[in-house]
């Protein structure tokens, strides 16, 4: 089975850019124009639920996203319109952790970890 077939879904990559000052001389997050309608593969990993007496609980869901090896695909990057294999789309945005070359012969594919709180 090729690597094109286990890709089933699609999403939209904006990766970090350099950003600017704000008036009190912090940067300003920035990401370079997004990059709509790549092919990739979008799967829970684990979810960790946080709830005590003293703050607010939260959820955060843990992800794998597999892309293809050619994709600029950048730590701090957000991913976000997921479009499923059922056409569900998924418009939170996820924040780009670590990510991991596979290689060949060259570079095969690219597999990140994804972060969403809510």
């Amino acid at each position: 089975m090729s690597l094109d077939a286990l890709l089933i879904h699609t999403c939209t990559i904006e990766n970090p850019a350099v950003g600017s000052m704000n008036v009190y001389n912090n940067k300003v997050k920035a990401f370079a124009a997004p990059v709509t309608g790549v092919h990739c593969r979008l799967v829970e990993d684990h979810e960790l639920v946080k709830v005590d007496e003293v703050t607010e609980g939260f959820v955060k869901t843990v992800y794998k996203l597999m892309v293809r090896g050619d994709v600029d695909l950048q730590e701090k990057a957000r991913i976000s319109s997921v479009t499923l294999e059922d056409d569900i789309v998924i418009n939170d945005v996820f924040e780009v952790g670590p990510v991991v070359h596979r290689r060949g012969k060259g570079s095969h594919h690219k597999t990140a970890t994804l972060e969403r709180i809510s």
